[in-house]
């Protein structure tokens, strides 16, 4: 057992509450806030020497949202992809988007296959950014990969394990989370990494996504420290 958090989950929450109580016109604004404070926390987990950070983008559920902010919203990212990204390869951050791309755009689609591309050489944190995510929709496409393998004849479906389920996910070759962290005060996943989350330890916080600091993942990495040391006892 280590004390040290390898896989970093952040479910980023709290951005149009944080633009409301900013009384900004658009919560727009508050989305613009997360995407800094998202930036920094690439960083802060390469301080930590956290080597893997997966961020709660966008999930499958976000599609219901009003079709306005969905477009602000895949602005915004787009921006990012084609912008930040330079940011990200300076400070050796690698990019890889999970989720179901398939309700993306071509020209989206482009766009995150590039930046992957651009910053596929960097080594000192690997990110994962869930986007158009739901851990239910990626178990089933993974069980969909499995059953056509099945169908072609090119695997046994008795002899299916877990080790092989695993590498049908969008996260093959990334180790599972070893801490979550979700702030805005909900106490839940909602969604986000079921599987690989199986044995993850929960960190929640009512801070909003926008006002989290460095020095709050500082706590919360102590609390999980605290959480193993007391269960080694």
């Amino acid at each position: 057992m280590t004390n040290q958090v390898r896989h970093l989950g952040v479910i980023m929450d709290g951005n149009r509450r944080w633009a409301k109580q900013h009384m900004f016109a658009s919560v727009m604004r508050g989305h613009e806030k997360g995407v800094d404070t998202f930036i920094d926390l690439c960083e802060w987990c390469e301080n930590a020497d956290i080597p893997y950070l997966t961020v709660y983008a966008f999930s499958t559920e976000n599609w219901n949202r009003s079709k306005q902010e969905v477009s602000d919203l895949f602005r915004l990212m787009r921006r990012f992809f084609t912008d930040e990204i330079h940011t990200c390869i300076e400070k050796g951050v690698r990019v890889n988007v999970i989720g179901n791309l398939e309700y993306l755009g071509p020209e989206d689609i482009q766009v995150i296959r590039d930046a992957e591309s651009m910053s596929a050489h960097c080594t000192k944190l690997y990110l994962q950014i869930a986007l158009s995510y739901g851990g239910r929709d990626e178990i089933v496409r993974a069980a969909r990969k499995l059953a056509e393998r099945a169908q072609a004849g090119q695997l046994d479906p008795g002899e299916i394990t877990e080790e092989m389920f695993g590498e049908a996910l969008d996260t093959a070759a990334v180790p599972d989370v070893d801490l979550v962290i979700r702030t805005g005060g909900d106490r839940r996943l909602s969604n986000f990494l079921l599987w690989q989350t199986a044995y993850a330890d929960l960190y929640f916080t009512d801070v909003l996504w926008p006002d989290f600091t460095e020095q709050l993942l500082s706590e919360a990495l102590g609390w999980y420290r605290s959480v193993k040391i007391n269960k080694g006892k």
